[in-house]
């Protein structure tokens, strides 16, 4: 499957392509939640009511359009209920299950879509986040995927964009990949190096005399197209600018700021499993954060 997400200000632009396409016979509601889904002007003054309880975000319109492999046609026609499940479950993946939105299947091209209208203002007045909606919603892609035995649409092609390329450059490539998904979900160096090393990145620390960390490499043993195994080894700013040492420890901080925001606001989790509440939790998170055992 691919996904294309864009986060707007207007509803109703959004929902009058989608509803046009409904009214003309060429596409169908599949789901909905808290929205009039009949008619067009009723259900953008529920999107818009409900984006007014949080006037500070102004980019409220989450739409995210999603398309099978062609190889997944025949399925889709013999289980109607499969795009049901694979829209549920990634509205439930990205958050957005916990506010308005409806889900339209178009029925005018080759493959099968469908496209995902949600209101980035939640039922209680919180505004869902787009953080790193790329990559949440990649990874989540491929979990249902291989949950429903789809087609691994984004993977086969990758992989085939990279076949004819030297051996050097695809391993440069790889790598970043995984740095970067490794990355996404570490709050710590602790989490990014046991993460890697579960795909067979090793990171290395550069310090200088003074034994202080000036950058980062990652190496890992790879295998040539005649079997032959070799060390690959990159330097963190050759494989991006932002996989350098400094934006590697200012992305862990955002993410372990995130983790103890998101634990703050759940007493009833962190008493089920042990936690201290309050300023503790931060600070053992922002010492984490900082530190990054480099």
């Amino acid at each position: 499957m691919i996904a294309k997400t864009t986060i707007g200000r207007s509803f109703k632009g959004c929902c009058a392509y989608n509803m046009q396409k409904v009214e003309m016979g060429k596409g169908q509601v599949l789901m909905s939640q808290g929205v009039r889904d009949y008619e067009l002007n009723p259900m953008v003054a529920d999107f818009t009511r409900q984006a007014k309880m949080n006037p500070e975000l102004t980019r409220s319109v989450w739409h995210t359009a999603i398309s099978f492999d062609p190889k997944d046609e025949a399925r889709l026609q013999l289980q109607p209920e499969l795009m049901k499940a694979v829209a549920s479950e990634y509205l439930t993946g990205m958050g957005l299950d916990q506010s308005q939105y409806v889900v339209i299947q178009h029925q005018d091209t080759v493959h099968s879509h469908f496209h995902i209208i949600a209101n980035r203002v939640a039922s209680n007045g919180q505004s869902i986040s787009d953080s790193h909606n790329y990559n949440r919603s990649e990874k989540l892609l491929r979990e249902i995927e291989q949950k429903h035995s789809l087609t691994l649409m984004k993977e086969q092609g990758y992989r085939l964009s990279l076949e004819h390329i030297p051996d050097r450059d695809r391993h440069r490539l790889e790598m970043r990949n995984e740095v970067r998904q490794s990355l996404e979900r570490s709050t710590n160096s602790a989490e990014l190096k046991a993460d890697l090393a579960q795909r067979g990145i090793e990171v290395i620390v550069n310090r200088d005399q003074a034994g202080k960390a000036r950058g980062l490499s990652f190496e890992r043993i790879s295998q040539i197209d005649n079997g032959e195994e070799i060390k690959v080894a990159f330097k963190g700013s050759k494989l991006h600018q932002n996989l350098s040492l400094g934006h590697i420890q200012e992305q862990l901080l955002e993410n372990s700021l995130k983790r103890a925001l998101e634990l703050s606001k759940k007493p009833e989790l962190d008493k089920s499993i042990g936690l201290e509440k309050g300023p503790q939790i931060e600070d053992k998170q922002l010492k984490q954060g900082r530190s990054l055992g480099m």
